[in-house]
């Protein structure tokens, strides 16, 4: 079931045979998210621990710290290490890898998680967190003109929308 806004409102069709106008009432529903898998966080990272790798003790450390409202942690990789128990390498090693796998980005004093891998909100607020996501360490010039940062913005807000539709069609 498709879960959304419904929307009533009415059309007006032409019998082909007749040429008569008729009017039909009609009922729509908007949709949003869906086809996604649940996973119960707090199951799944109480079990990953017992597993006992250092590493997946630093990735269950991201996801149960993170700020919720902006999807990032505001710790060093020391304090990472220190409040973890697990040694600064290991910590390094960690925060590498899921950069080079995407799951996270860096700059200075924050790191961003990726809003693909986990994030709490409505919608609205995954594709701001997504678009954030993105544009962390991109190097842009400033817009000459407010115009020109709200066609940057549009075109942003496009292209994921656009990321956002093609991965709900292939769920069918």
């Amino acid at each position: 079931m498709l879960k959304g806004n419904l929307n009533f409102g009415s059309r007006r069709f032409r019998d082909i045979e007749t040429g008569e106008e008729i009017e039909v009432q009609t009922v729509y529903q908007d949709a949003k998210d869906s086809n996604f898998v649940k996973i119960w966080l707090a199951h799944l990272l109480m079990g990953l621990e017992e597993l006992g790798n250092k590493k997946i003790k630093v990735l269950i450390y991201l996801l149960e710290n993170r700020i919720v409202s902006h999807n990032i942690i505001t710790k060093t990789l020391q304090e990472i290490a220190t409040e973890t128990g697990v040694s600064y390498p290991t910590v390094s090693e960690t925060i590498h890898i899921l950069e080079r796998n995407k799951l996270i980005k860096r700059k200075t004093g924050i790191i961003y998680l990726s809003p693909s891998m986990i994030f709490k909100g409505t919608h609205d607020n995954r594709m701001r967190i997504m678009y954030e996501f993105r544009n962390v360490g991109a190097q842009k010039e400033l817009p000459a003109t407010p115009e020109s940062e709200l066609a940057n913005a549009e075109e942003s807000k496009n292209e994921i929308q656009n990321e956002y539709d093609r991965k709900r069609e292939s769920f069918g």
